[in-house]
């Protein structure tokens, strides 16, 4: 059977993720790609339509219940050219947006003035704020404005202007380019898909001009709106469960702390704190269940649905994820009114071809991906996991009470078999106990979802803040409930299955337990017996692997801005050599990814507000053996209260302090860095510019390093190297330089001293 609509939707969508992974300036050549291959079907079937017109073949006798062949071929070439025709116009779509976005990038390290209209309120996130601007006018700085063609800027600033949603503003910034390493979901390609055509910092704060808009557009109402929801749940509910709140319902992530989103991103469940998909699809389901037990007509009650998912859509600001699930529930719902039974793979076409149309840059956001693939996951293996899951006898009050997990555990396992491939690819494996916290979250999260929503719509109604107030307080006792086993669950230590390695072998063994338990049939005992395989080897998959990996020692750099952030990681064990950047919550979650149960040592070099930050969310989930501050530092009250049994030493330059079990590390004699050894290969990781010498490795955030290496690894903004995976360096003496760019950069040492680096997420 032949689905158009899949076929045409899924298409474009790959030539889109095509034109993302070769970067935006090949779509011109990919889309007079796809448009001459359209052309080409069409010649085909315009011959094969001839040829088989003069033979007869592509008459269907009506009594007869054969279809022919040619008239199926004769069909399918058209839809093959109309999907072909549609990926080139895609393509040409993201060329011309690339056009008017390419010039803007061209302005990377310039200082200009900008005129601009704030388009929404700021989003604060490591210690700033983010404004999405509508730039109108640019000029050199201090000269006069030109008119330019407007353009979408994302601008960073380390305190909040006074403005207002859709108030203009002059300012003084700088323009930074978007990052393009990292491959397919690029620093680049997720602004792109964002609607951002540049980046810029605030570069003084004097002489801004505030204009406030005589007009009231109506995104500033929809703006005022979600504020007035805001302050309304912060009103009622402490700082914690108002912000989890405003997070699932108003898709503002700022008042979620760095742990509780480190718990859930953990878990491998931090969906749930973002406005998506399932968000929509569940309220939809629940309004269709709840007006369906009204007096009212079919047609009526899917209107009554839209109408709701919409004003859930004006609530959370238009998110790009709430917006695809919308689209896709929509058409579902259209074909419901019109008496039609709707099909699942058409359905998602039509709504990824919808979401294309509306951003050609939907092929590089990651968020896009794993959407498109859970769901063509559970349209294709819902069915028969819950088959599965369900066996054969139907009856009795066992069956009754496994079927609502049966039904759970199938959407969970559809979904996650439809995104493996991406996490593969992207993340470089998976949390294990991602089914078990997908299968406890699922009833309070969906119940939390409907009283947030009931909640949220009457705080907005005058003078029905009372109303409100008890489906308030109930959501923020779920959210209180789900935060508590996100901190429960998460304390299991080794619970992250790295494909890559040896993780290859684990992930292997779940597949084959999997065929095997499939292949089994009727034989219960054996499947049993595989299924308790199969929950033992996730289990206890992370202890498998870092058995497998005994010895091996890893350096993990994330990528920090222009500071130094090191985590050496060995036999389950971590010593933090440094923790600065704005991403505060890396440190942790390198020790997540690489199964760390415990922490011997954290060094403090970088004093600054986010190190301490990031030093206090270590000692709080792992504590450490030693604390090891510079002469005469300052503890503080913030690592007083976190320490725990953690012992405190100030070193001085020159002194050594132990690592990790056999692992010695040297201060420099100006607190620059240390210096260790690791089965052989001297190592030096530098956080300021130290003197002239040499090492093995070199790990350094310094633009001009004065130190020797064979290989060096830069964690810095102003060096662009070059990416790839699966480096290896045998030869002493051979010079490489490799750049932390996105994501994280892991350097291994084998117990033989062989070095190896790769990309991590």
């Amino acid at each position: 059977m032949v689905r158009p609509f899949a076929l045409v939707g899924l298409s474009g969508y790959g030539a889109l993720v095509l034109c993302a992974a070769l970067g935006p300036g090949s779509a011109w050549a990919l889309a007079l790609l796809c448009l001459g291959l359209a052309c080409v079907t069409l010649a085909c079937r315009a011959c094969l339509g001839f040829a088989a017109q003069r033979k007869g073949l592509l008459t269907w006798q009506e009594p007869s219940d054969v279809y022919p062949r040619a008239l199926a071929l004769f069909q399918g070439l058209f839809w093959v050219a109309a999907a072909l025709a549609v990926a080139g116009g895609l393509c040409g779509m993201l060329a011309f947006r690339w056009q008017q976005a390419e010039p803007v990038q061209a302005l990377a390290g310039e200082k200009r003035t900008l005129r601009a209209q704030v388009l929404d309120y700021p989003q604060e996130r490591y210690h700033r704020y983010y404004y999405r601007l509508q730039v109108e006018a640019l000029g050199q700085e201090g000269g006069a404005l030109e008119e330019v063609g407007p353009f979408t800027l994302r601008l960073s600033a380390t305190m909040p202007l006074a403005c207002q949603p859709y108030d203009w503003v002059e300012c003084a910034v700088t323009f930074t380019a978007f990052d393009s390493g990292g491959g397919l979901y690029s620093t680049l390609n997720s602004r792109l898909a964002d609607g951002f055509q540049a980046g810029a910092y605030l570069s003084q704060y004097e002489g801004i001009v505030v204009e406030e808009n005589p007009s009231q557009p109506p995104g500033e109402l929809l703006a005022r709106m979600r504020r007035q929801v805001g302050r309304a749940l912060d009103k009622l509910l402490p700082r914690r469960e108002a912000g989890f709140l405003r997070a699932m319902v108003l898709g503002d992530g700022s008042g979620i702390s760095e742990e509780d989103m480190g718990n859930f991103r953990e878990l491998g469940v931090s969906h749930i704190l973002v406005v998506s998909g399932m968000h929509m699809t569940v309220l939809a389901a629940f309004l269709q269940l709840a007006l369906k037990r009204l007096p009212i007509r079919k047609a009526v009650g899917n209107l009554l649905t839209g109408l709701c998912l919409l004003l859930f859509l004006a609530l959370s600001g238009f998110q790009p994820s709430a917006s695809r699930g919308a689209a896709m529930y929509g058409v579902l719902l259209l074909a419901d009114s019109t008496g039609r039974r709707s099909d699942g793979l058409n359905s998602l076409g039509l709504a990824v071809l919808a979401v294309c149309l509306g951003n050609p840059f939907a092929g590089g956001d990651l968020g896009f991906a794993l959407s498109v693939t859970a769901t063509l996951g559970i349209v294709l293996l819902y069915r028969p996991l819950e088959q599965a899951f369900l066996g054969r006898r139907r009856q009795g009050l066992a069956f009754a009470l496994w079927k609502p997990a049966a039904v759970s555990l199938a959407a969970t396992a559809a979904a996650l078999l439809g995104t493996f491939p991406v996490q593969l690819a992207v993340f470089g494996g998976f949390p294990l106990l991602l089914p078990l916290a997908n299968f406890l979250m699922a009833a309070p999260g969906t119940a939390l979802l409907y009283l947030a929503f009931a909640g949220s719509f009457l705080t907005l109604l005058p003078g029905a803040a009372p109303l409100a107030a008890p489906f308030v307080w109930a959501a923020a006792w779920l959210s209180r409930l789900l935060l508590w086993m996100a901190q429960v669950l998460s304390q299991w230590k080794g619970s992250f299955l790295s494909l890559s390695g040896s993780g290859l072998l684990v992930a292997a063994g779940l597949l084959a337990l999997l065929i095997a338990w499939v292949l089994a049939g009727r034989d219960r005992p054996l499947r049993k017996l595989l299924a308790g395989c199969m929950v033992a080897l996730a289990v206890f998959g992370g202890v498998f692997q870092g058995w497998l990996d005994r010895g091996k020692a890893v350096f993990a750099l994330p990528e920090a801005g222009a500071e130094s952030c090191v985590v050496l990681v060995q036999d389950g064990r971590a010593a933090v050599l440094s923790c600065g950047g704005y991403r505060t919550g890396a440190v942790c979650q390198i020790l997540q990814r690489h199964n760390v149960r415990e922490v011997t040592a954290l060094c403090l070099p970088d004093r600054s507000p986010d190190a301490r930050e990031a030093a206090s969310q270590v000692l709080e989930e792992y504590g450490a053996g030693a604390l090891v501050l510079p002469e005469g530092a300052y503890l503080g009250r913030d690592l007083e209260l976190a320490l725990g049994d953690t012992l405190v030493g100030y070193l001085s330059g020159g002194q050594a302090f132990d690592v990790l079990p056999g692992v010695t590390a040297r201060i420099l004699p100006r607190w620059e860095g240390l210096r260790l050894t690791v089965h052989g290969v001297e190592v030096l990781v530098e956080w300021e510019r130290a003197q002239a010498q040499s090492c093995g490795v070199l790990l350094t955030n310094q633009e001009e390093s004065q130190v020797n290496s064979s290989l060096s690894v830069w964690q810095t903004d102003a060096i662009i190297g070059e990416n790839g995976q699966g480096w290896a360096f045998s030869q002493p003496g051979e010079a490489t330089v490799l750049a932390v760019e996105d994501g994280c950069l892991a350097v291994e040492i084998t117990p033989a001293g062989a070095v190896t680096a790769r990309r991590e997420s």
